[in-house]
């Protein structure tokens, strides 16, 4: 009996031995990436000029063994930036000069990782203080602004220039929303999505000319369906949907230059865009989720707003959006 029991305690061993190799084979061994190291050149940097040349461009250089990705993080509220390379060019654009903590995280083989970060001085000379002024009324004042849903249009879905390509081989549709687009109270009589028509967001300019935003949504959000895993919950394919959710809080908010690629669009009667982008702390948003805080202006008056934004998870749409002072009835 003993002689058996050892017997069947041996077999189980050369089992889970052989299991763990077998796995070892297929997942192949984890190893994470050893002496990384980030290094940076400020453009235009010079002994006049320590912190560069106000283009607020700098070019980050990461290196490591056994390293597979590199992704950057920046302490400007923008968004991530990835490189198989460990090179890639951000611009900084808050007006002045301003500290930044700038991290790289370098992936290996099994999704083992190491990180390492710089802190360095970068001076901007951009600003679109007639934006901030628009937006907020001007230093020390506040403006409230909500969806224009009484025009047709106000929330739309475009193609990416990159998508307007892929589409047909030609490019005419990536500057406006060309799949579809809302027609005027077209969200407000369901109680699906008629939270959408029942909010407002409220920019504030304060004397030391930092922009701030606060989203009043009235308890829920209207959520692109890809989205909704963001509250816990799921949408039916292509269904948007409201959602309880909480707005509250105060994001600041920058504004960095565009970079859009505006120079192919087919229609002669286009206006120029403005060239800014809104970048919102806190993962705020605009009153639709598409899981994305970075908004472009393309017109922007008094009383009147339209943006154009990105899919977090659909990374070839282009969203549009109407905003205005006047609450619509």
């Amino acid at each position: 009996m003993n002689r058996l029991k050892y017997i069947g305690i041996m077999l189980f061993s050369f089992l889970l031995i052989t299991t763990c190799q077998d796995e070892d084979k297929e997942f192949g061994n984890i190893t994470a990436p050893t002496n990384l190291s980030l290094s940076f050149e400020i453009v235009g940097q010079s002994l006049d000029n320590p912190n560069g040349d106000g283009s607020g461009f700098v070019v980050f250089t990461a290196t490591a063994d056994n390293a597979l990705n590199y992704r950057f993080t920046f302490s400007d509220n923008s968004s991530d930036e990835s490189s198989y390379t460990g090179v890639t060019t951000h611009r900084f654009s808050v007006q002045g000069i301003v500290t930044y903590t700038v991290s790289v995280i370098a992936t290996g083989t099994g999704g083992a990782s190491s990180t390492t970060s710089v802190t360095l001085d970068v001076v901007s000379a951009f600003d679109d203080q007639e934006a901030k002024i628009f937006l907020t009324g001007g230093p020390g004042l506040s403006k409230t602004w909500y969806p224009k849903v009484d025009e047709n249009g106000h929330l739309g879905v475009g193609p990416t220039l990159e998508q307007d390509g892929n589409d047909d081989g030609s490019l005419n549709g990536h500057w406006f929303p060309q799949y579809d687009s809302t027609n005027a109270f077209g969200k407000c009589d369901d109680e699906d999505t008629d939270c959408f028509c029942d909010q407002d967001m409220t920019f504030s300019l304060d004397e030391n000319n930092q922009l701030t935003y606060t989203h009043n949504n009235n308890g829920q959000s209207f959520f692109n369906w890809a989205h909704c895993d963001a509250t816990g919950q799921q949408c039916d394919e292509f269904v948007d949907t409201c959602f309880d959710f909480d707005t509250t809080g105060v994001s600041d908010v920058t504004i960095i230059p565009s970079s859009t690629d505006w120079s192919q669009i087919a229609d002669p009667d286009f206006p120029a865009p403005r060239g800014s982008v809104m970048n919102f702390s806190g993962n705020a948003f605009m009153g639709y989720y598409t899981g994305v805080s970075s908004y472009e202006i393309l017109e922007i008056e008094e009383d009147y707003l339209y943006v154009r934004f990105y899919d977090a998870v659909n990374p070839v749409l282009a969203w549009y959006q109407m905003f205005t002072t006047t609450q619509p009835d």
